[in-house]
């Protein structure tokens, strides 16, 4: 039998030193962000019961989920989103808190890769969740917090967004079957014109399949209202258009306009998502790194209604394009010979104390501690129980003994 002992699993990786400090410093610029806009952070369980991923409103794809069992026989799941625990979370042990919740988090979640594409299936992402106002306000907040935090990371950022509003006005009005409906919100989603063409073939003249099919290309700045207007107008589409507009225009006010696009077709989730929904790019990354938008269905099916929106960073494809800086050496090393090992210990608590980093030498001569000292690019040699200054590693022939 083949042993998995020195590999780790499909879409998993080890993240060696550089890489975690690349990570650690890129969460530490979201969550400074995060905590200094007024959110509070949170910690959910890395393993959950599947039901709390089966909710109407979830929309989550099931054969994504990582399952297991616990010793009852119970059926569990390791987190594959952050936003559904939180609002399990939202609507039990926090119910009777004031609202709104600002939340912030940054914790791994586990997706499995159907597809083969080289994504991972544990991913780490910082995020946060604005629980409890459904007003203009609270949308204009996320976008912009969403913006700046794209523009902590790296240049060239940018904002793609929509309002869900005017997809469902347009295929609502349309006459199909609710797998049809399904297929061109695919369709629409992935921008595949050929098989979109296709399918709103069979609906001659219908005005929902003509402006269906222009849906993909409705993309741009502002220009995209009044095309979007002239196409489709009823069932509520002009009000979702106007709300979005308004957004937009706020957005524009805050000289945002350069990093804000508008995109009719961004059509995800159709059925979470109840308003507002965009995602972040990054110049270099070849794939969307944030993605978020208002869902004020999903805590009423956890037993308290109430409006919510909010959104998640993935960090790791950021970090991959990310400078590597190599780590800094210790700023000190300390050598003791077996007489005073206890000194040794309290020289390196003390310099520790001044915020220095320091390394404790484990060889057992003075003189290879030199060596390993300047080889590992250490400026400082402490000697326990000597009380001379420590020797200086950097100059020609300091240190030598």
């Amino acid at each position: 039998m083949k042993r998995f002992d020195k590999v780790t699993p499909e879409g998993t990786r080890d993240l060696l030193f550089e890489d975690c400090a690349v990570r650690q410093r890129l969460t530490n610029r979201l969550t400074e962000l995060y905590h200094r806009r007024g959110y509070r952070q949170i910690i959910t369980p890395g393993v959950e019961f599947y039901d709390v991923f089966t909710l109407p409103s979830s929309g989550f794809p099931q054969d994504s989920m990582y399952k297991l069992s616990d010793n009852r026989g119970r059926l569990m799941v390791l987190r594959p989103d952050c936003t559904i625990p939180i609002a399990r979370l939202a609507a039990t042990r926090l119910a009777g808190m004031a609202k709104p919740l600002r939340i912030y988090y940054a914790q791994n979640v586990y997706r499995m890769e159907q597809s083969l594409r080289g994504r991972l299936s544990e991913i780490w992402q910082a995020g946060v969740e604005l629980i409890g106002d459904c007003s203009l306000r609270s949308d204009l907040e996320m976008v912009e917090l969403a913006a700046s935090s794209l523009a902590g990371l790296g240049p060239g950022s940018r904002i793609e967004l929509c309002h869900i509003g005017y997809f469902r006005a347009v295929i609502d009005s349309l006459e199909a079957d609710t797998d049809t409906k399904e297929e061109i919100r695919q369709c629409v989603e992935q921008k595949n014109y050929a098989a979109l063409g296709n399918i709103l073939d069979r609906f001659p003249g219908d005005p929902a399949a003509a402006a269906l099919r222009k849906l993909p290309r409705l993309f741009g700045g502002e220009e995209v209202f009044e095309e979007a207007a002239a196409l489709f107008g009823e069932n509520g589409a002009a009000e979702s258009l106007g709300y979005l507009r308004d957004i937009y225009e706020a957005l524009c006010r805050l000289g945002l306009s350069d990093q804000i696009l508008i995109d009719l077709g961004l059509v995800n989730q159709a059925e979470y998502y109840t308003g507002i929904v965009f995602r972040g790019y990054l110049d270099g990354v070849g794939e969307p790194v944030l993605s978020g938008g208002r869902y004020d269905n999903l805590l009423r099916d956890f037993g308290e209604p109430c409006p919510a929106i909010g959104f998640a960073v993935e960090l790791d494809p950021v970090a991959a394009v990310t400078e590597h800086l190599p780590s800094p050496p210790a700023d000190a090393l300390v050598f003791a010979d077996e007489k005073h090992l206890p000194q040794a210990i309290q020289c390196i608590k003390e310099l520790t104390a001044q915020g220095k980093v320091v390394e404790n030498c484990l060889l057992d001569d003075v003189s290879q501690a030199i060596a390993y000292g300047r080889q590992q690019g250490i400026p400082l040699l402490y000697v326990a129980g000597e009380d001379q200054k420590p020797l200086d590693l950097t100059v020609e022939g300091g240190g030598d003994r």
